[in-house]
């Protein structure tokens, strides 16, 4: 699979944000914090996973860069929707001869912002246990790993207020030596899985970030 997009996605991509952002500002009264933990160039951004509001979220505070979303397989199987969300720039959590992995790294490696969700699925109501993809793809790729923790994108429908907090970007260059001759993703993965329940105990008390912190997020 190319990592090439059509020329106008990219295109559409920013067109589809410039309309959503004072939306979700005005609705939804995103709350950014940690914005100035965000590295420039390729990385692997993972996060909580709440909703289907939570590609929004993620897009709100990075207006700069085009985020290149892992997504279930089952939505590309989806006759309108499918097409759309790969035209846009997702991909499958399943490959074909190329793992969805080696297709991850291989964006992140060129300069992509690349988001993982380690839960592989919406939690409605408990949480899952988080799955090695985002580490392993940072890992292969040697491009950083970067928690960020949602709050209130699965209370869409009562208006609640998204909250986004970008955490400093994992260690990864000991994994291999942690891991003792296990496997350094794994090591990695438990990193990440703290920060990210680490940030989310923070939601709900954090005071937001001024504008011009928030664009400046690349």
């Amino acid at each position: 699979m190319s990592t090439a997009r059509p020329p106008g996605a990219r295109l559409a991509y920013r067109f589809a944000l410039v309309l959503l952002r004072p939306l979700v500002r005005l609705l939804f009264r995103a709350r950014v914090s940690g914005g100035e933990r965000v590295p420039s160039g390729g990385f692997v951004l993972a996060s909580n996973h709440l909703s289907g509001w939570d590609v929004v979220a993620l897009a709100y505070p990075l207006p700069s860069r085009w985020l290149r979303h892992m997504a279930k397989p089952q939505l590309f199987r989806r006759r309108f929707l499918g097409p759309l969300v790969r035209f846009l720039g997702a991909f499958p959590s399943r490959g074909g001869e190329e793992s969805s992995v080696e297709i991850a790294a291989r964006l992140a490696a060129a300069g992509h912002v690349v988001v993982i969700m380690p839960e592989g699925a919406r939690r409605r109501g408990r949480s899952h246990e988080p799955h090695t993809g985002a580490a392993r793809t940072a890992l292969a790729a040697g491009v950083p790993l970067v928690p960020v923790a949602l709050r209130g994108t699965d209370g869409v429908r009562r208006l609640a207020r998204w909250e986004i907090a970008f955490g400093d970007p994992i260690p990864l260059d000991d994994a291999e030596a942690d891991a003792g001759g296990a496997d350094p993703a794994e090591v990695a993965t438990g990193r990440l899985w703290h920060a990210i329940r680490e940030l989310e105990a923070t939601l709900g008390s954090q005071p937001a970030e001024p504008a011009a912190s928030r664009s400046s997020a690349t």
